[in-house]
């Protein structure tokens, strides 16, 4: 949004945000990790705020976004993994993943922003592209956004597969478990 309050109370929700989502991924009893990936997200938010959009300081807070949400994915999936039976909890946990991943790639093309000199997206953007980035992870594309920059556009690709597989795979197969037992692992 425009004007500094609106920065200010988008800021303060994202941070809110990064610790809502460690406190639900079990993190929440770690000794190093949750304090660690929320000063990051704390980091990357005021650089964020300080620095102009199409600037370095700016792409490494949008970056380092992308880092502690990759963090919480790694421990949301971590903790869907330890579900012994599949409920709705786990596919809301699922769903919950996919998402993620399109907000870090989010995050990944408005670092992009502030490391390439030349405009990344057309029309450019200097706001977090969400909406870009759903739309190629859903593979929906409009194509009223369309990416100008050679790695924006390899970016695009792969997340347009990222979200197609983990549809295809693991959302799929998760709803398809619905209410069974997940197969126990051999041990040793």
């Amino acid at each position: 949004g425009e004007g500094p309050w609106l920065t200010r109370i988008g800021s303060v929700a994202n941070l809110g945000a990064i610790i809502a989502g460690f406190s639900a991924t079990g993190l929440k009893n770690d000794r190093w990790r949750r304090p660690v990936f929320i000063t990051l997200g704390l980091v990357g938010l005021v650089m964020i705020g300080a620095f102009e959009p199409t600037t370095v300081g700016a792409g490494i807070g949008a970056l380092l976004q992308a880092v502690v949400l990759g963090a919480i994915l790694g421990a949301l999936s971590r903790r869907i993994l330890q579900h012994e039976q599949v409920t709705l909890s786990t596919i809301l946990g699922v769903i919950s993943a996919y998402v993620l991943i399109g907000l870090i790639f989010a995050w990944i093309y408005l670092s992009l922003v502030g490391f390439r000199p030349d405009p990344v997206l057309d029309p450019p953007t200097s706001d977090v592209p969400v909406y870009y980035s759903f739309v190629v992870l859903t593979t929906l594309g409009f194509g009223d956004i369309t990416p100008v920059d050679e790695l924006a556009e390899r970016i695009t690709a792969f997340e347009a597969i990222v979200g197609q597989v983990f549809l295809a795979t693991v959302v799929a197969r998760f709803v398809a478990m619905y209410g069974q037992r997940r197969p126990s692992r051999p041990s040793g």
